[in-house]
């Protein structure tokens, strides 16, 4: 025969609780990933002449002319 005791349900005060938050799996991620993947919106005429520029060049991607660019921009 099995017997069964009711638990008494722990009181959680939720606002404190939200309050306190918790770590965002991204924030642990972006700390142990050298890489990341970035979602990026551009229009298509900046994405024709990004690709205009990149056809002018031999040996590059869109996604490294695109970091190229953003490392000249940090360089400033």
């Amino acid at each position: 025969m099995v017997v069964r005791k009711q638990m008494e349900k722990e009181k959680v005060d939720v606002d404190s609780l939200i309050d306190q938050g918790a770590k965002v799996k991204a924030d642990e991620q972006l700390s142990t990933k050298q890489w990341v993947i970035v979602n990026l919106r551009i229009s298509t005429a900046m994405l024709k002449e990004v690709d205009d520029a990149v056809g002018n060049r031999v040996g590059i991607t869109r996604t490294g002319w695109i970091l190229e660019a953003i490392h000249e921009k940090l360089k400033e």
